[in-house]
């Protein structure tokens, strides 16, 4: 049996010498594993707890998982992260990504404790790879822990906004490009804009689960294991019909609705980097898929719709949720106090405000 070499490393630009570092092939210490295990080693020789590294470990693998994606599969090298790739990063914690309960199966937010230590644990890796010469300048030191809180009300997309995000994913010139890409991502907005599903509803979604006769999608195992059925409008229908006639110009091997470019499952991963995209592209803060649901909520509690109405369609088992996903928004309650008003005054603050603004 071959024995392990027993060799001494100098990590670059330092005088921290690794003793005893078992290793069968040198080379194995330029590959990502290598430098992986470069790192742990040296978070040993300062003292860092198990616990510690682990999360470390994690996290950089998370980033190093994200950063591909967004890349389009371009290989991780930390010389090549920039500033804006932290930043960008942070958002994604901060707006998209989700923690899944184990038993349930439920997704969440992070919260901002779970952020920030993710933040730090990878600042603590920049931070390795500055001071050891690795990297000639540290992306991460201007990369910051989240301080703002989670927002009370839930954040629903304005109308100038939603016209925005139609326009976007309603352009002729992208159905052109793709029009099979086109047809599949407007769907997913669809999905979620007109009939209010859960990202992860979407991913789970399957060709029977759509009902084109009837006109209804049917939810088999929403949140918390409860089924439902969404009536479709004409644009979602119409949406889906288009995506599902591109979808079969292509082989597949799944029976999901929402596939890859590969033919595979589309993941919520997937998803996500499609958010992403659009985020950037349009410039709208917190553009997520629950703030699609969200504005589904809003804008039919706005029409008109009784509350327990909107509570089935979108899933809710407890008409609280429902109350807390539409709370009014403080544009909405100045109208609704001012339409109270006798209108004896209101020229004058118009006129005042009119002045405040050319000043």
């Amino acid at each position: 049996m071959m024995q392990s070499k027993q060799s001494k490393y100098w990590y670059p630009g330092t005088e921290v010498l690794i003793n005893n570092f078992n290793i069968r092939d040198p080379k194995k210490l330029e590959t990502r594993e290598g430098k992986l295990e470069k790192y742990i080693h040296w978070l040993q020789q300062q003292g860092k707890s198990e616990h510690t590294i682990r999360r470390y470990k994690t996290v950089l693998k998370e980033f190093q998982q994200w950063y591909e994606g967004m890349t389009g599969g371009v290989p991780f090298d930390p010389k090549n992260v920039s500033a804006i790739d932290l930043q960008d990063w942070k958002n994604y914690l901060i707006n998209i990504a989700r923690i899944e309960n184990p038993k349930t199966g439920e997704r969440k937010k992070l919260t901002i404790s779970t952020v920030n230590n993710k933040i730090e644990s990878l600042k603590a890796y920049f931070r390795y790879l500055y001071d050891t010469g690795i990297i000639k300048d540290n992306p991460a030191s201007s990369l910051s822990v989240q301080k703002q809180q989670t927002p009370l009300s839930p954040r629903w997309l304005e109308r100038v906004e939603k016209n925005k995000l139609l326009h976007y994913i309603d352009d002729k010139e992208k159905q052109k490009k793709n029009p099979w890409r086109y047809a599949r991502n407007r769907a997913i907005i669809y999905c979620m804009l007109h009939a209010g599903m859960r990202v992860s509803e979407v991913v789970e979604l399957e060709l029977e689960d759509i009902d084109f006769t009837n006109g209804y999608i049917n939810i088999r195992d929403g949140k918390g294991g409860k089924a439902r059925r969404i009536p479709m409008n004409s644009d979602l229908k119409h949406a889906l019909s288009l995506w599902i006639s591109e979808r079969n110009t292509k082989e597949t091997n799944t029976n999901k609705v929402f596939v890859s470019q590969k033919g595979g499952n589309l993941t919520i991963s997937g998803v996500n980097n499609l958010f992403n995209k659009i985020r950037h592209d349009l410039k709208i803060e917190e553009l997520t898929p629950h703030v699609l649901r969200h504005t589904f909520c809003h804008d039919l509690i706005e029409k008109g719709f009784p509350i327990t109405y909107v509570a089935d369609l979108a899933g809710h088992s407890d008409l609280d949720t429902t109350r807390r996903y539409v709370a009014t928004s403080d544009k909405e309650m100045k109208i609704a106090v001012e339409s109270l008003s006798s209108g004896r005054y209101r020229q004058t603050e118009n006129k005042k405000h009119k002045g405040e603004d050319e000043r």
